[in-house]
């Protein structure tokens, strides 16, 4: 599932949150397949995701308790190609232990919480993570002692980091539950990208078969990482590129050089033209204005990349406009050394005039 929570200030925009399937203790996971469709924009995903399991016992059972949040249309489950209907978790529950869930409780434990009676938190995770009843979904069927084929069909919509110049995009569902399987036989990922027109890049490492612009298929026989990650970064153009490695700062030296030899050239100029001036108001002017413009331009830079980029851009930058605080300590440095070159230029000028 996803981490991050947004807000104001926050560069992520959540998307879909999963994760795999929390399964009673009298339930076997024999294999499980997920296969992920990614559309032409990579803006949905649609999982479907293949559980074959077993049980030892006939009659009616909570066999799957899922997690699935801000998921796009209906969230499908079959279990041998029947269509079972969902259903939420009371809020009347306030905890597992005790209840028809008493066999889910080992992936659980209360979180401190605003309304911690009904806010749980992963057991062992990573990256702890909270889960509010009323975001797991359950279904009640009767099984009869075997093998079973249960099918869960949703589509993801994807989450965006824009912490960087382009945006990412990401699809994100969580394998942790799997670590509390009553048994984990193996398990099969297959990622379809023949509709987009960027390579995508997961955290799966190398595929077993294929290949991450096309079709690309991973066999495991333990879990990979607690969170399977797609990653998609959109193309931008070769101008984009080079301003992004060149960056604000990069942008800002040139134009300081640019400015500089601009104020340089004027100031020899007036010099040469009026050497026995104590005071050259070219000097004084121009450094007033130019740390002011060399510091401005350095905020506009961000929006100069952005707008190059287009409509991907991150355009996440902080507050950038406090580097105006260093302008009295830039017109210091600057006005000094401009008050040496004409110092130069008039000692210079005064010389070849003798």
């Amino acid at each position: 599932g996803q981490l991050c929570f947004a807000n104001m200030a926050s560069p992520y925009t959540n998307g879909t949150k999963a994760s795999e399937v929390f399964t009673s203790k009298d339930i076997d996971i024999i294999n499980e397949k997920i296969h992920v469709t990614i559309d032409n924009v990579a803006q949905t995903a649609t999982y479907v995701v293949e559980y074959r399991v077993k049980t030892d016992i006939d009659g009616k059972q909570v066999p799957l308790l899922f997690y699935a949040l801000d998921f796009k249309d209906d969230f499908y489950v079959s279990v041998d190609k029947k269509e079972i209907k969902l259903t939420d978790i009371p809020n009347s529950y306030k905890n597992l232990t005790g209840t028809q869930f008493d066999s889910f409780s080992r992936y659980f434990e209360p979180a401190w919480n605003y309304n911690s009676d009904s806010t749980l938190e992963f057991k062992e995770y990573t990256n702890r993570m909270w889960v509010h009843l009323g975001d797991l979904k359950y279904f009640e069927t009767r099984l009869s002692k075997g093998e079973h084929i249960f099918r869960v069909r949703y589509i993801a919509d994807r989450s965006r980091n824009r912490s960087n110049w382009v945006n990412n995009y990401e699809f994100q569902y969580s394998l942790a539950p799997a670590k509390y399987w009553k048994s984990f036989g193996s398990l099969e990922i297959i990622i379809d990208a023949t509709k987009i027109k960027s390579e995508i890049s997961t955290n799966l490492g190398q595929p077993t078969t294929g290949n991450l612009d096309s079709i690309a298929t991973w066999h495991f026989d333990k879990l990979p990482n607690d969170i399977f990650t797609i990653t998609y970064i959109p193309q931008v153009s070769r101008f984009a590129s080079l301003m992004i490695i060149i960056g604000p700062f990069g942008l800002t030296l040139i134009m300081t050089f640019i400015l500089t030899l601009l104020h340089l050239l004027f100031i020899k100029k007036h010099r040469k033209n009026n050497y026995m001036k104590k005071y050259s108001w070219v000097v004084i002017i121009g450094s007033i204005i130019i740390p002011f413009l060399i510091l401005l331009f350095y905020i506009y830079s961000f929006d100069l990349i952005d707008s190059v980029i287009g409509s991907e851009a991150g355009k996440y930058h902080g507050y950038t406009f406090l580097v105006m605080l260093l302008y009295p300590i830039f017109l210091a440095i600057y006005m000094t050394t401009m008050w040496k070159f004409d110092k130069y230029f008039k000692t210079k000028k005064t010389n070849n005039w003798l």
